[in-house]
């Protein structure tokens, strides 16, 4: 017993002993950590090898570690190059600078279920960070992408920018004959429903993007990723990352660009009546209307508001357009300077064992238009929480929720056209309207009291997602992932139209035409769920890299909404349908669909320098019948590192980089609609017939379905190319794609009238699509304080159809025809105006038919009108019958597709010893090439609105170009002298819609669309630390920014190359910020 007791003593004491010695060699060391121009760098990773004993570095940069004797110390942060460090038993502090990284060796990027290494790639994968997006004063994700990548391609949304809008995107252009190309949205590994979540994101919870384009990358996303895939991954904070808060706030001038114009009251009115005389009516502005108008030009403030808009009928009502003298310039009247706000706030931190993020965001966004600010803004509201917790070594769980309400409010106006009708005044109203009436009442000339008053638009929408999580590490090299998503988004939409007056000079209201007042109310509700689950493996032997992954996704998504809708409202301020007198009529719409799918990755790379890549996906599909709704869409892509060879590494010291990629690849479309298998019937209340003196409801037999109807499918081959040059300071890439898009849905071969039924959609189209993306870019340092980066992107694409039914059999110019070019613009050939010499009798000047006839086109023709050209010799100028076997005159006069697409971007940042950083940057996007027609355009013509070159608004500048010879009226010729040699033919007011016949699609009028905007010039500078120790502020950063402010274009100023439309649209703005971004 003794001998026992003596041997536990023993044990204890060697026990203390070794403890002691164990705490006697663990200390305490601190380090620095700093980049190569000597800036402090916050969030390193700092790990002792081979134990889990880390931390992270503080905003100085700083850290403190308790290591062992002869520690090795890790370093590693994005961007830069590891280190390792050798803990010595002399040394306690350490200071060490760590080298920007070789990107293509170190960079993970985040793709399709999973990360994988730059280098290791083969598909063809764009990474944007969140350094390339941050302090962009834009309210949306969208417009933050716009030129940040070759083959991400933006068109202006329909309406244009309005408050709250965002750009329409597609990768590698347009994909299908007809409908929506957008790309698939995953966020934080959860699939999206189109553009919107995404566009409601806070843009400053984006830590990075990366863009898959090609069927390799994009193919495991299966049905839901035909058009490419932005993988969006938002920000979270690292393991044992110190707590910390930021604040970002921006404020926003924001005003239209490229508007407008209009000439004065005189000369508007000098043209107007020289346009009604082209079309044989009377002058309507008398010569005393005219002495007066050139009176108030010249001498403004001359006369009062009485004399300018005097009453008529005895004083009771104001003159029409023709009766009032006033001099004002219809967009000045209508656009203003916005001021816009953004601010978000944000707290994250960790420890070994948990890490979190939470953040707000508040955006106010109101328009441009003046007058009704109250009903024309953009509202939203974002809360965005992340939580990851290590439960052991082995189970991680992560939750992350969002939520964003957003209220989009517009002016319903005169007829219900809401914006529309404020811009038919704003670009093409008359400057002799006035503002005000004599009474201080707003005159509806300018469409002023209709939109104030006439009632508005009130769209909210709540979206909510919750995302739970959890990856298991079961073994070496093998993981589990699991996720479950619930998402609900609810709309609330809401249509008030009010009757609006017009105070006339007696004081009693006159009602504006075209208002009776109604509500319209749509509510919706969408709930989506998703589970998937993956498990991967990988193991490396020796220089063999295997990985391997499988896995399943389900999804469904529910659809409901009701909707009512009234006219007559006895309380317009309390709309409702119990306050309505009309009889309501309700509805409602009830939709779902779900996909399935399982899914699969092997990866293969030898030495780094040989690589493999197959994906596969069995996707199946509610929308199809039960025999068509699986569909396999595989891919496979390889790669060769040649810089990885032995015979690279003479020429590695030029060229460190080079690696050439192949893919190849197939995935499916399940289509715009639901339900195209299942026979379907509609219903109505009133049949048209009669029976019994009733007409009563009836129900409509059912159309003809194609229960073959199937996924559509695009097949991509993709080459691409990476090199990078004197250690990466210069790197350049080019990919070069074709896609075939097959099995599109097309017209089927008609069937019998007698069925009483149109025949159903087939599989029977198809196109193809090839392009090219190119990129450069090139970082340097001017010494070790003075740093910059140069980069330019440049991409085309063209698509043309190669099957398509023509049912007729007859191919006309305005359907698809195989050989047919996506944009391609078919019109008359033109290259003068008519004079004289061009009727058979030249000494008349009343109209004639053209000796090369045009009366195809219109039957009168005078000097100054549009000469076409007669293409196939018959002497008469006509469409044929406007069919590819059959065009008359008509050819192919140019392409309305962008092409040579291009970005240009300049950074360059200088560190001032003691005084902080400044950084200047640049970008500059554009179109290399673009045909654009003009026709019905309402800001290029005059007011096409009633098909008037000239019509009823004379701007300035190039408009004033138009015909005008010696039969002219002399004071207009007095005025504004003769000009035969004019840009724009001879003005008609459109009697008889005469107007038309000169704007015919033709090469007179084709304009060159090509254009470069300064999209972005930024200035920012970062405080220096020392400065805001004082203050407890860690980091303190101030911005200015200009978007949008200038572009070059051959286009007519006042029309956006950016945005060409008919002119109902919302302009195109320049916006000027201020921003301070603070962390604590």
């Amino acid at each position: 017993m003794k001998l026992i007791t003596k041997k536990c003593l023993l044990a204890f004491s060697l026990t203390l002993l070794l403890g002691a010695a164990a705490i006697a060699q663990t200390r305490t060391i601190t380090g620095t950590v700093k980049d190569q121009n000597g800036a402090p760098l916050k969030g390193v990773s700092v790990w002792v090898k081979g134990t889990k004993t880390g931390s992270t570095t503080d905003d100085m940069g700083n850290y403190s570690l308790s290591v062992d004797k002869n520690a090795v110390l890790i370093l590693s942060f994005t961007g830069y190059a590891s280190k390792e460090i050798k803990v010595s038993a002399s040394q306690s502090s350490f200071t060490t600078q760590l080298a920007v990284a070789d990107k293509s060796l170190d960079d993970v990027v985040v793709v399709g279920y999973g990360k994988q290494k730059k280098i290791n790639m083969t598909g063809a994968v764009e990474t944007i960070s969140a350094k390339q997006l941050e302090n962009r004063p834009v309210t949306s994700a969208s417009a933050l992408l716009q030129g940040t990548a070759p083959g991400i391609v933006f068109s202006t949304p329909s309406g244009g920018n309005t408050p709250g809008s965002s750009p329409t995107m597609q990768i590698r252009g347009q994909a299908l004959l007809g409908g929506a190309t957008s790309p698939l949205v995953v966020i934080d590994g959860i699939p999206t429903e189109g553009m919107g979540e995404f566009n409601s994101l806070n843009p400053n919870d984006i830590e990075s993007i990366s863009v898959l384009k090609d069927a390799a990358a994009s193919a495991v996303y299966g049905a839901r990723a035909p058009f490419g895939v932005l993988v969006v991954t938002t920000k979270m904070a690292k393991r044992n990352e110190k707590p910390s808060f930021t604040y970002s706030g921006n404020f926003s001038n924001v005003k239209a660009v490229r508007m407008p114009h209009s000439v004065d009251s005189y000369t508007f009115a000098l043209s107007k009546n020289q346009a009604m005389i082209n079309n044989g009516n009377a002058a309507p502005f008398t010569t005393a209307a005219l002495d007066l108008l050139q009176d108030v030009v010249s001498n403004p403030g001359k006369h009062t508001l009485e004399e300018l808009n005097p009453t008529y009928t005895n004083g009771t009502l104001w003159g029409n357009a023709y009766q009032v003298y006033n001099n004002n310039d219809p967009v000045g009247i209508w656009m203003k300077t916005s001021r816009r706000q953004q601010h978000d706030i944000s707290i994250k931190g960790g420890s070994d064992k948990t890490t979190y993020y939470l953040s707000a965001a508040y955006v106010n966004q109101p328009g441009i238009l003046n007058f009704i600010s109250s009903i024309d803004n953009f509202k939203r509201f974002n809360i965005n929480a992340g939580l990851v917790s290590q439960v052991n070594d082995w189970a991680r769980i992560t939750y992350r929720t969002r939520y964003s309400l957003s209220e989009a409010k517009a002016p319903v106006g005169e007829a219900g056209l809401g914006r529309d009708r404020i811009y038919q005044f704003a670009y093409g109203g008359w400057p002799v309207s006035p503002i005000v009436n004599p009474n201080g009442s707003y005159s509806n000339m300018t469409k002023i009291a209709s939109s104030v008053d006439g009632g508005n638009v009130d769209n909210k929408a709540h979206l909510l997602d919750n995302i739970l999580a959890i990856d298991l590490d079961l073994a070496k090299g093998w993981t589990v992932h699991a996720d479950g998503t619930w998402r609900m988004s609810f709309s609330d939409y809401q249509t008030l139209k009010k009757q609006a007056y017009e105070i006339q000079p007696d004081g009693t209201p006159l009602s504006i035409p075209l208002m009776e007042t109604s509500i319209a109310k749509t509510s919706a509700l969408s709930t989506y769920w998703t589970v998937q689950g993956y498990s991967a493996y990988e193991h490396n032997l020796g220089k063999h890299n295997l990985r391997i992954q499988a896995g399943a996704q389900a999804e469904e998504t529910n659809n409901k909404s009701m909707n009512g809708y009234v006219q007559g409202l006895y309380m317009p301020d309390l709309p409702a349908f119990v306050t309505g007198y009309g009889t309501p009529a309700l509805g409602d719409a009830l939709s779902t669909w779900a996909t399935a799918g399982f899914f699969g990755r092997f990866n293969y790379n030898y030495d780094n320098r040989y690589l493999l890549e197959l994906n596969g996906r069995y996707d199946g599909s509610g929308r199809y019948s039960a025999d068509n709704r699986w569909g396999f869409f595989p891919s496979a892509s390889a790669g060769w590192n040649m810089s990885n060879e032995k015979f690279w590494e003479s020429i590695s010291p030029i060229v460190n980089r080079a690696k050439l990629r192949v893919s190849y690849g197939t995935v499916g479309n399940q289509g715009n609609g639901g339900y195209v298998h299942v026979s379907t019937m509609t219903t109505g209340t009133q049949s048209a017939w009669i029976f019994d003196g009733k007409r009563l409801p009836y129900v409509n037999p059912p159309g003809i379905v194609n229960m073959d109807l199937t996924w559509e499918k695009f097949t991509t081959a993709n080459f691409g190319l990476e090199l990078g040059f004197f250690h990466n300071r210069l790197t350049a890439e080019f990919d070069y794609f074709n896609r075939n898009s097959w099995d599109n849905q097309g017209p089927s071969t008609p069937v019998p009238f007698v069925l009483g039924a149109l025949a159903p959609a087939a599989n029977n189209a198809a196109f193809v699509t090839k392009g090219w993306e190119s990129q450069l870019k090139w970082t340097d340092k001017i010494n070790k304080r003075w740093d910059y980066t140069v980069g330019f992107n440049l991409s085309d694409a063209t698509s043309k159809v190669t099957e398509y039914n023509n049912t007729t059999g007859v191919h006309a110019l305005s359907d698809w025809y195989v050989g047919k070019q996506f944009g391609e613009i078919w019109g008359y050939t033109s290259n003068r105006l008519l004079n004289q010499n061009d009727f058979p009798d030249p000494s008349k000047i009343t109209a004639q038919q053209t000796t090369i006839s045009q009366s195809k086109i219109f039957a009168k023709w005078y000097a100054g009108d549009v000469k076409y050209e007669d293409l196939d010799g018959d002497k008469i100028i006509s469409p044929g019958n406007s069919t590819l076997e059959s065009h008359g005159d008509l050819s192919k006069i140019g392409n309305s597709t962008p092409r040579y697409r291009f970005a240009f971007n300049f950074g360059t940042g200088y560190n001032i010893p003691k005084a902080g950083r400044v950084d200047v940057s640049v970008f500059l996007e554009g179109v290399g090439k673009r045909d654009v027609f003009m026709s019905g355009n309402y800001v290029f013509w005059g007011y096409a609105y009633t098909g008037s070159t000239i019509g009823t608004g004379i701007y300035q500048g190039k408009q004033m170009d138009y015909y005008r010879d010696a039969n002219s009226d002399p004071r207009l010729l007095a005025a504004l002298g003769q000009n035969v040699d004019s840009y724009f033919p001879r003005p008609y007011h459109n009697t008889g819609n005469e107007g038309a016949k000169n704007f015919q699609t033709s090469t007179r009028y084709m304009l060159n669309g090509a254009y470069m905007r300064l999209k972005n010039i930024m200035a920012t500078y970062t405080l220096p630390s020392q400065w805001l120790n004082h203050v407890k502020v860690q980091n303190c950063r101030i911005y200015f920014s200009a978007e949008n402010i200038a572009v070059l274009s051959k286009m007519p100023k006042y029309i956006d190359p950016e945005a060409v439309s008919n002119g109902l649209m919302y302009p195109e703005q320049a916006t000027y910020s201020f921003g301070v971004n603070l962390g604590f």
